[in-house]
């Protein structure tokens, strides 16, 4: 199912392929993806545009695929023939949208760009992506209770237009930040971005040094994550002596 970078999303005799473009957010990636693991970044190519998914935006689309600002192109996935219209694919990205995947609903750990890339395969083929792709983030779920609010509600890449454009680990710089666009899906039409602001992780960072009021939110999350874990441990003791 995996392809190298020369797969191209288009028409053929039967339909158009969908493809499944990977990225990664980290250069951690090199020890991680060996294992089975790694911060990815994904969007789905049908007819030529690449759909993904992101916060402020939801649903949006880029009409140059596997062009992603702060991600860095790994692999790409065939996962066959869609015989169904473009008036069938919005159709399908709509109906997405108004169940889970509005522009509030976004959230790092559950319901990111792979997991919408996942539905939307799923969809229009009844294929799942593959379980690498996405697998820190359900393993992140279990100590989400640490991580600041911000971070869990922004995308590292979206819609820049509506200042979706989250942390981001392969940032571009200089003339490259200043051409790259994007679109957001709304069902009936489209909109054109706008250049990317910053990057979250370094907004968090600093912040955090200087002692903000985040940085303290986190302190008091582990700390009542601690009594938490106290308490429960004394109340299996007394189950436990009864």
């Amino acid at each position: 199912m995996s392809g190298g970078p020369f797969n191209t999303g288009g028409r053929t005799r039967m339909g158009t392929k969908i493809l499944l473009h990977v990225y990664d957010l980290s250069p951690a990636n090199s020890y991680l993806y060996p294992v089975g693991l790694g911060l990815h970044h994904s969007g789905v190519e049908i007819f030529g545009s690449e759909y993904s998914f992101a916060s402020g935006a939801g649903i949006f689309d880029s009409s140059t695929p596997r062009d992603v600002p702060g991600a860095m192109y790994r692999e790409t996935h065939d996962f066959g023939i869609y015989t169904g219209s473009m008036s069938d694919l919005r159709r399908e990205l709509s109906e997405l949208k108004n169940e889970r995947f509005g522009p509030d609903d976004y959230h790092l750990l559950r319901r990111n760009c792979n997991h919408f890339a996942n539905a939307l395969i799923f969809k229009l083929l009844k294929k799942q992506i593959p379980a690498h792709i996405n697998r820190l983030a359900e393993v992140g779920i279990c100590c989400s209770c640490l991580l600041p609010k911000e971070m869990l509600e922004q995308a590292p890449v979206g819609d820049t237009n509506n200042n979706s454009s989250g942390f981001q680990a392969f940032a571009p710089t200089g003339r490259e930040q200043q051409t790259k666009t994007t679109k957001a899906f709304e069902g009936s039409g489209m909109k054109l971005g706008s250049p990317a602001e910053g990057g979250l992780t370094a907004k968090l960072l600093m912040k955090s040094r200087s002692g903000s009021p985040r940085a303290e939110d986190l302190t008091d999350r582990r700390e009542r994550a601690r009594k938490a874990a106290l308490v429960r441990l004394e109340q299996q003791k007394k189950e436990s002596n009864a």
